[in-house]
């Protein structure tokens, strides 16, 4: 009785469960390389619009170092601040809501 048949048919089905196995193996590593090339791609535009926002924040720095009505403006609206010869009304509004 010839056991060629048999050990081939063993070694066959070994190779293939060990294939299909690499292929869900490298099918799951691609969903995660496709979610993690996607988070990328979010952080990278996120880091853009900080980038901006930082861009923005450094013109405002500037503008203000530079400019002495734009500093006296803050200073007014932010701080309360007026000069000597300034006179300030605080009008309070009535909210009847009954």
């Amino acid at each position: 009785m010839d056991l060629r048949p048999m050990l081939y048919l063993k070694i066959g089905l070994i190779v293939g469960v060990i294939l299909v196995t690499i292929m869900y193996l490298q099918e799951q590593g691609n969903i995660q390389k496709n979610s993690i090339q996607v988070k990328i791609s979010l952080l990278k535009q996120e880091n853009e619009g900080i980038e901006k926002e930082i861009r923005q924040l450094e013109q405002k720095i500037s503008k203000l170092r530079s400019d002495p009505k734009g500093v006296e403006k803050v200073a007014k609206r932010k701080l309360g601040m007026v000069r000597q010869d300034e006179t300030i009304y605080i009008f309070h509004l009535n909210d009847d809501k009954k």
